[in-house]
């Protein structure tokens, strides 16, 4: 009994033995052959897929109170942009496989890595892609400081309250601002009428005690023309004078032309003040026991004074000055001359 049970294992054995050596020699491949054609193992079909029958659309759930929504937080600064990457190229067609050196020696590794793969040599014709940019750092802007505060406006004074009128609503202010008068400028002397007082001597007896010659008044009318009138003027006048009391038939009396030379000063608006000189000569005649006597007049003198305008072109003068009024004669076949020192005082009105 025991021989036949190990008989039989032992068969078992080399049974086991032989099988075991048969799917060895099965599983090793076959020798590789490089003149035989590659052929690459077939892939299964896999099974279409079942599709499924379409399930009703389902019904909306209930709304529920939507929660507050809460504020998302502030995204962050953009980043920098990123350098463009380079484009691949397209994908080459996988080339067929050789049949002299593509073919996978091993089932297993054939299985899984496939046929090699032969990288094509550059085509030297083909476009280049040019190289990236190189990125240049956008510059961080510095914050500018801030503008230094406006100086504050001083305050103004309060304006009074508002009138209100009868009705209750406040009237509406509206300050008044007076306009600004232009100064006056007065326009300077042309033209004068004027009025002389002076005194004189009268010649041939007196009637004095002291054997002096007698006084003798006389009222001087003149037409005064400025033909310049600045800072300095020049005059010319014409005169006609009379002995104070008397009229042409029973006194003395002249002519005279004068030219005078003065300055004057327009910078007090209304009030001109001015000072001149002048000089003159003319007839005079003299009655004595009624008859009469032909004599020669000349005269100087200085005024001084003030024209007063009452309008641009209208003013009135006033002047006093000092006068030198000499009258010669002939007398016995000799020229004689009588003169006295006086005041004088003018009057007129001009434009």
């Amino acid at each position: 009994m025991t021989g036949r049970l190990n008989t039989t294992a032992l068969c078992a054995f080399a049974a086991t033995f032989v099988l075991g050596a048969a799917a060895r020699a099965q599983m090793q491949p076959p020798p590789f052959d490089p003149s035989a054609p590659s052929v690459a193992p077939t892939q299964p079909v896999p099974p279409a897929p079942r599709v499924a029958p379409p399930l009703p659309p389902p019904s909306p759930p209930p709304r529920a109170a939507q929660p507050p929504q809460v504020q998302p937080p502030p995204s962050p600064p953009p980043r920098a942009a990123q350098p463009p990457q380079a484009q691949q190229p397209p994908s080459q067609p996988k080339p067929a496989p050789r049949a002299d050196d593509d073919t996978i020696d091993d089932p297993k590794v054939f299985r899984r890595l496939g046929t090699r793969i032969n990288v094509p040599p550059a085509n030297p014709s083909a476009p280049v892609a040019p190289a990236p940019a190189p990125v240049v750092p956008t510059p961080i802007a510095k914050p500018s400081p801030p503008p230094a505060p406006a100086p504050v406006a001083p305050a103004l004074p309060p304006s009074p309250p508002a009138e209100i009128e009868a009705s209750g609503v406040p009237a509406i202010e509206r300050p008044y601002a007076p306009a600004v008068e232009a100064p006056f400028e007065p326009t300077l002397p042309r033209l004068k009428l004027g009025l002389r007082r002076f005194q004189f001597v009268q010649i041939g007896a007196s009637n004095s005690a002291d054997g002096v010659a007698a006084p003798e008044t006389f009222n001087n009318f003149s037409v005064d023309v400025y033909p310049v009138s600045r800072t300095i003027r020049i005059g010319l006048t014409s005169a006609f004078g009379w002995q104070s009391g008397t009229w042409l038939a029973h006194g003395d009396y002249f002519a005279t032309q004068t030219v005078s030379l003065g300055a004057q000063y327009k910078d007090f608006g209304r009030v001109v003040p001015f000072a001149e000189g002048f000089a003159g000569v003319g007839y005079m005649r003299r009655l004595q026991f009624d008859r009469t006597i032909p004599t020669a007049f000349w005269q100087f003198g200085a005024d001084a004074g003030v024209e007063v305008y009452v309008a641009r072109v209208g003013y009135l003068s006033f002047a006093i000055g000092y006068l030198r009024p000499v009258n010669g004669f002939a007398k016995r076949q000799q020229f004689t001359s009588v003169f006295v020192d006086t005041w004088s005082f003018k009057i007129g009105i001009g434009i």
